[in-house]
């Protein structure tokens, strides 16, 4: 089984796909919560295999928390689980690389091994720190991707959400205004959109998006 977190899910041939944005049957969390969503695997399929010090670490995790402000629930785990095979790979998109607990969270994955999973990009330390708190995500969110469309992909849920009525809006990104054609999929459900331009940090950014 091939397990894919913070790769777009459009880009991604995993067969599990973890990412915000939420495509066909991928499951889902909120943005920047891959630090809480990995600790929350590994809980799940390792707690029984770590060393004390790790057991500690996760004892001390306010699971409830971490599951509600994630919005990734035990039920995700379960089809995780349920896809296990003899063979197992974790695929780590570049969301994890941009994320600000970057390196936590590449210590977290590495304990995936332990439950069968081969980890390209971990890393070998079990000095975890303690899980941030979740930021909100409010507004109009879009993910940044490398490319050069000129157009704004989005649902039909972005589209209500963020009253469009044109074929082409404005958005304004990093306080620069680029002209976008709308484009609505019907296999990305949710409200963020995907807009192609380079990401300069984690790719979840606030925008402000106008009819033209």
């Amino acid at each position: 089984m091939r397990l894919s977190i913070g790769m777009l899910p459009l880009k991604s041939t995993a067969d599990v796909i973890l990412h915000p944005v939420k495509y066909k049957d991928s499951i889902t969390y909120e943005p920047l919560a891959e630090e809480a969503v990995i600790a929350l695997i590994a809980k799940y399929l390792t707690y029984d295999k770590v060393d004390s010090k790790t057991r500690e670490f996760f004892d001390e995790m306010d699971d409830g928390y971490l599951f509600s402000e994630s919005n990734f629930d035990e039920f995700d785990l379960d089809t995780i689980k349920s896809q296990l095979d003899s063979t197992n790979e974790l695929i780590l998109g570049k969301d994890i690389f941009l994320h600000p607990k970057k390196d936590n969270i590449l210590k977290l994955a590495n304990l995936l091994k332990l439950a069968g999973f081969e980890v390209h990009d971990g890393i070998d330390d079990t000095d975890f720190e303690e899980i941030d708190e979740l930021d909100t995500f409010d507004g109009s969110i879009v993910y940044c991707c490398d490319g050069d469309d000129d157009v704004l992909l989005i649902s039909n849920q972005f589209k209500i959400a963020n009253k469009i009525t044109s074929d082409e809006v404005i958005v304004q990104l990093r306080n620069t205004s680029l002209t976008k054609k709308i484009k609505i999929d019907d296999d990305l459900k949710g409200v963020f959109g995907i807009i192609y331009e380079a990401a300069v940090a984690y790719p979840f950014e606030r925008v402000t998006i106008t009819n033209k």
